[in-house]
C-alpha cells in the first residue's frame, strides 16, 4: 500500500547515514558477504538513483542540479545508477557527459558511486574505472541492506545465475535491492526483458527480494508484480520515452526526467521520485517486517 511520507524522516534517515557503517564489495567469487555489514538492527540511510542519464544533454544537467540541491539538505553520499552511464562516445566518460555536469555530484567529499552496465556502457571501461564497479555483477552492502548488480546484456549467463542464487540464498540482509539496466518488467519503449524473468525472478520472489531497481526505458514506472515492487528509472537525461502499453502489475507509468531518492529505515523503504525541475513525481512506501531476513 503507497503512502506518502514526510520529506523530515528522510533528512533525519540521511543525517544518520553520514554515521551508519562503511561500504563493502564483494566480487562474483564470494558467495557470503561479511556479517559484520550487517547488524541486527539497520542503521537508517538514504542513496539517489539515476538511470541512462551521461549524455551531454540540457536535462542530464537539469537532473543533477536538482540533486546537488537536494543533496545540500539530505546529504546522501551514494549514487546508484540504473545503466547506460555514458553516451556519444559509449562506455566512455568525457568532458561533455560526465565531467563537465557531473562535477557537482562526484566532486562531493566521500561521494561514492554504484553502478551497472547497459547496453550502451558495455563498448568502454568507464562504468568500472570512473565509476568504481568492480565486476560486471557484484554486490555491496551498507548496515542491514545489500545491493546486487547485475549485468542484463546477458541474464541467460549459467554462471551469473548461479552467483545471484549463491548470495540471495546466503544473505543475512533485512533489505535486499537488485539493479540492473534492461527490466524484467516494462510498459516502455523497451519490452520486457523476458530473459531476467525466466532466470532472475523465480530468485527474486524465492529469496524475499525488497525491490528491483532498472532503466533501459526513459521514463519512471513502479509496478508490483510478485508481491515485489519494481521501479524504472532511465530518466536521467537521455532523450525520453513514452508509455506504450498496461504492463501487468502497473501502478504508474511516466515520461519525465527525474531522480529517485530512497531512504532505508528499520520498519521501511520510502522511495521517492524527483522531477529534473524539483518536487515531486511520485512517493511510495515498502514495509519491512520486524526479523525479515
Amino acid at each position: 500500500m503507497s503512502r506518502r511520507a514526510p520529506l523530515a524522516l528522510l533528512v533525519l534517515a540521511a543525517c544518520t547515514a553520514n554515521g551508519a557503517g562503511g561500504l563493502k564489495s564483494t566480487p562474483p567469487s564470494a558467495s557470503r558477504p561479511s556479517s559484520s555489514s550487517s547488524p541486527s538492527v539497520p542503521a537508517p540511510f538514504v542513496f539517489a538513483v539515476k538511470g541512462d542519464w551521461g549524455a551531454g544533454t540540457r536535462a542530464q544537467q537539469q537532473v543533477t542540479d536538482e540533486m546537488c540541491a537536494l543533496r545540500r539538505t539530505l546529504k546522501f553520499k551514494y549514487i546508484v545508477t540504473t545503466g547506460d552511464n555514458f553516451y556519444t562516445p559509449d562506455g566512455n566518460a568525457t568532458q561533455q557527459n560526465y565531467y563537465g555536469p557531473e562535477r557537482c555530484l562526484y566532486s562531493y567529499p566521500g561521494n561514492v558511486w554504484r553502478a551497472v552496465w547497459g547496453n550502451h556502457d558495455v563498448a568502454g571501461p568507464s562504468t568500472g574505472t570512473v565509476l568504481g564497479s568492480p565486476q560486471r555483477y557484484y554486490t555491496w552492502s551498507v548496515g542491514a541492506t545489500q545491493f546486487f548488480m547485475l549485468d542484463a546484456n546477458d541474464p541467460g549467463s549459467p554462471a551469473q545465475r548461479s552467483w545471484l542464487a549463491r548470495a540471495l540464498s546466503s544473505s543475512p540482509a533485512r533489505v535486499r535491492i537488485v539493479v540492473f539496466h534492461q527490466p524484467a518488467f516494462t510498459s516502455g519503449l523497451h519490452s520486457d526483458n523476458t530473459s531476467a524473468q525466466r532466470n532472475w525472478v523465480p530468485l527474486f520472489v524465492r529469496y524475499h527480494v525488497t525491490l528491483v531497481l532498472t532503466g533501459h526505458n526513459h521514463d519512471y514506472e513502479h509496478l508490483k508484480v510478485d508481491g515485489i515492487d519494481y521501479v524504472v528509472s532511465g530518466g536521467g537525461g537521455q532523450t525520453s520515452y513514452p508509455c506504450l502499453r498496461v504492463e501487468p502489475g502497473a501502478i504508474r507509468c511516466v515520461s519525465a526526467y527525474h531522480f529517485l531518492i530512497v531512504s532505508v529505515s528499520s520498519s521501511a523503504v520510502i522511495v521517492r521520485a524527483v522531477k529534473a525541475s524539483g518536487g515531486e513525481l511520485d512517493e511510495f512506501e515498502i514495509n519491512v517486517p520486524p526479523g525479515a531476513s
